[in-house]
């Protein structure tokens, strides 16, 4: 006996437990075969359609389409193009996916009273609503009791049910409106129609109500063929209504990632997507850690042991290397050239500064430190220097010179090449040796006139 018992209370424990609300097919107390009798009973059999697949492309302008708690994301576009035609949407929802269609229309969800002036049990969770106009649907209404509902904005939509606050003000349960030739109604309560919820009279009525809508002619045309297609939950979607772009197949994707982002939003993945994740990441890090594992690297040298590059470096090396650089102007090495060839020239003439050119060679000239082949070249020498030297002062003395630097200056003059650099040293390394040279032997020839003419 106590098996049997514990058997019976697990299988009606697994059951319950897979109840789903506004299940079509669901006789408990949240399900919606009563909701479907009642609208069959009420305008045909044929002409009612159950249905846990909803296939867009097959509906007409004469159909319409009753959506009890929406659970997966809704094609938005194909219900405001079905609507515009002349079809007929009937949104039943509080807490599923339908505020995408909502949105799309300018409708704004909103709490309930917290404080109904009429509630079931004295629970503001079970407030009484009541019609807020002459619409049809709510002509047969008196009391609608509502389960945990919501509220409903919009400034232009026509009111069908309202309740009523108690010192604050009076919320929208149910809104209708016009889509082009269609016609959209919203109910923030579906629980209005589950099984235990139509045993309230004014429960009963809005639904016959609902399904008289859905059903009747409109301004267009006659409704008499057809159909009214009730769905529910995480009712499948297929294609799209009227003409889409993006293609039937590529919008059916999108809305299942949607829907599998929402879900793994609200549940967090589920045991087998963390499992696969698991594994995936692992093997990730395997292969990063074995691809880097056997890699060698070239050895770096410390900085504080690296040589110090020559140009950084000071005294005559790091200067004649800045001098020697590639990218360095030769304007420089002409100058310095200049300079060492003006002091050697003073070392060798035995004078304190440098005279002016012409003064100079003719002191070469008198002293015979040259012969007429080297005064000219001499000659010519000093008259590139000075020229390259005026060219520079000139560009230094200009204010555009004078904030861009010698490297604009050197820049700004006539290039100068290695090869002239090369030779103009060159040269001058043998006008020095000559003049050393016969200066030397000068000095030693007075000195020899001095020593002999000092004999007795």
């Amino acid at each position: 006996m106590w098996p049997l018992a514990i058997a019976l209370a697990t299988l009606l424990a697994t059951a319950l437990a897979h109840a789903t609300p506004f299940d079509l097919s669901g006789r408990d107390w949240e399900g919606a075969t009563d909701f479907i009798a009642l609208a069959k009973a009420e305008i045909g059999a044929t002409r009612v359609v159950p249905t846990g697949q909803l296939d867009l492309r097959i509906l007409k302008r004469e159909d319409s389409v009753i959506l009890l708690h929406p659970e997966k994301t809704l094609d938005v576009e194909s219900f405001a193009r079905f609507m515009r035609v002349g079809g007929r949407v009937l949104l039943l929802d509080d807490y599923g996916t339908g505020d995408a269609l909502l949105t799309h229309f300018g409708l704004e969800r909103v709490a309930a009273p917290r404080r109904p002036a009429e509630s079931l049990r004295n629970n503001p969770a079970f407030a009484i609503a009541e019609p807020a106009s002459a619409h049809p649907v709510a002509n047969d209404v008196v009391k609608v009791v509502t389960n945990h509902a919501t509220g409903l904005k919009h400034p232009d939509l026509s009111a069908v049910l309202k309740i009523r606050g108690t010192d604050e003000p009076d919320v929208l349960l149910a809104v209708a409106g016009a889509v082009g030739q269609g016609r959209l109604l919203a109910v923030g309560d579906p629980s209005i129609v589950m099984n235990d919820m139509l045993r309230y009279p004014g429960n009963k009525a809005f639904a016959r109500g609902l399904v008289k809508y859905a059903a009747d002619d409109d301004t267009w045309g006659k409704r008499t063929g057809g159909k009214v297609y009730i769905v529910s939950g995480a009712f499948e979607q297929r294609g799209t209504f009227g003409d889409d772009s993006l293609g039937d197949d590529w919008r059916e994707r999108l809305r299942n990632l949607e829907d599998a982002l929402a879900s793994i939003r609200k549940d967090g993945f589920s045991p087998t997507m963390s499992y696969v994740f698991a594994v995936m990441v692992g093997l990730g890090i395997v292969l990063w850690v074995g691809s880097r594992a056997a890699r060698t690297h070239k050895p770096v040298q410390p900085r504080f042991t690296r040589g110090v590059p020559m140009v950084a470096q000071g005294g005559v090396a790091g200067h004649a290397a800045v001098i020697g650089a590639p990218h360095t102007s030769r304007v420089l090495a002409m100058l310095e050239l200049k300079s060492a060839l003006e002091e050697d020239l003073c070392a060798i003439l035995g004078l304190e500064r440098m005279p002016g050119h012409e003064a100079l060679l003719i002191q070469m000239s008198s002293r015979a430190l040259l012969d007429t082949e080297g005064l000219r070249a001499l000659k010519a020498i000093l008259l590139r220097l000075s020229s390259i030297e005026t060219m520079v002062l000139s560009q230094q003395s200009s204010p555009q010179a004078g904030k861009a630097g010698l490297g604009a200056v050197a820049a700004a003059t006539q290039p100068i090449k290695d090869r002239e650099v090369l030779q103009m040293a060159a040269t001058i390394k043998k006008i020095l040796r000559s003049a050393r040279g016969r200066a030397v032997m000068k000095k030693n020839v007075d000195k020899f006139v001095e020593y002999a003419g000092g004999q007795p």
